[in-house]
């Protein structure tokens, strides 16, 4: 009897908390805080952290580092003021993928400063470090990886839960949000304490206008043209 009770506690938490993704996630603008923090072995501690806006509305993912003003206008500044040829700096722009009813991908970077639409073409990706991953790029992670990790009984945001997996020497948490289909805080650390990493996912409102429908003035260019 206990057995079967035991059983249909697990199946009823089960039911609570899918862990599948939705295929039609809800449209969702959020800003993601990174922190990266690495010991090295000449006892020196050296951190990353950087900010961006993001955006999911149907199979459309807009993402964006947040670079202060003054340092985007002295970069380019000095970039465009160099005479010969000019490179593009995807880390400068927004990046906005689609996805297309066939699962085709489209990779695009939305360069404000210069008024640019640049197309990435798939043999391309390389070049910008883009991995082709619809899953984790909707998502922020693949919602599969769920699956091999154990659900805890940690305090959560109403329709979140913890998730852990240990795995060798590193550590690995995920707060998952049922409710919003994104992970609300990923966290990843050695058990040795000299490397760690935490995202942290804070919902916004969504913006009044899409920034893909705001590129009509745009040139589009091909990530080619910027070629040697």
């Amino acid at each position: 009897m206990m057995q079967l009770l035991l059983l249909l506690w697990l199946l009823g938490s089960t039911l609570a908390f899918p862990i599948y993704a939705d295929d039609t996630p809800p449209d969702l603008a959020a800003r993601i805080n990174y922190h990266d923090r690495v010991t090295g072995s000449d006892g020196i501690a050296r951190e990353s952290v950087w900010q961006e806006k993001w955006l999911r509305v149907g199979n459309q993912v807009w993402s964006q580092r947040l670079i202060p003003l003054p340092l985007a206008r002295a970069y380019h500044a000095t970039h465009d003021a160099t005479p010969g040829h000019k490179h593009f700096t995807h880390q400068m722009a927004a990046r906005w993928v689609s996805r297309s009813d066939e699962d085709e991908l489209q990779l695009r970077y939305a360069d404000s400063w210069h008024n640019q639409l640049v197309e990435v073409p798939v043999e391309e990706y390389g070049q910008v470090a883009f991995k082709p991953d619809w899953e984790r790029i909707r998502y922020l992670i693949n919602p599969a990886l769920l699956q091999e990790m154990t659900p805890l009984d940690e305090a959560a945001p109403e329709q979140a839960r913890w998730y852990q997996k240990r795995e060798g020497q590193k550590r690995t948490r995920i707060l998952w949000s049922h409710q919003w289909q994104i992970p609300l805080v990923v966290e990843s650390a050695s058990l040795d304490g000299y490397r760690s990493y935490r995202m942290e996912v804070t919902l916004r409102k969504l913006p009044a206008q899409l920034p893909w429908l705001q590129l009509a003035d745009y040139e589009v260019r091909d990530l080619r043209d910027f070629f040697d």
